[in-house]
C-alpha cells in the first residue's frame, strides 16, 4: 500500500511552455516561412528536453543558450522553476 500511495503523491512533470514576446513574433513573421517553421521547431524541442532533463538545470535562475539556426542568432533562456523557454534575442544574420 505504501508503494501505490507514494506513486499518487507524485506529481506528474510539467511541460516547459514555450513564450515568444509579441516583438519577437512580429520579426518571426517577418522571416520566411521554412526559417520560422525550423525556429519553432527546434524552440518546442528545446522545451521538451529541458522538461526531460529538468533536474539537471540550475533552480536559483535561469539558463542562457545562444546558437546559430537557419541563418538566425538565436538566444533563449530556461528557467526550470517557472518551466519556461523564453526566446529573448533573434537577429538575422547575412553570412
Amino acid at each position: 500500500m505504501a508503494f501505490i500511495e507514494s506513486v499518487i503523491s507524485e506529481q506528474p512533470a510539467q511541460a516547459f511552455t514555450v513564450f515568444v514576446p509579441y516583438p519577437l513574433q512580429t520579426q518571426m513573421d517577418l522571416l520566411p516561412a521554412d526559417t520560422r517553421h525550423t525556429l519553432l521547431g527546434e524552440l518546442f524541442q528545446l522545451a521538451v528536453q529541458a522538461a526531460r532533463e529538468r533536474e539537471f538545470l540550475p533552480r536559483s535562475a535561469p539558463v542562457t543558450l545562444e546558437f546559430l539556426l537557419a541563418g538566425c542568432d538565436v538566444r533563449v533562456e530556461l528557467d526550470a522553476p517557472r518551466a519556461r523557454l523564453t526566446l529573448v534575442s533573434l537577429v538575422r544574420t547575412w553570412h
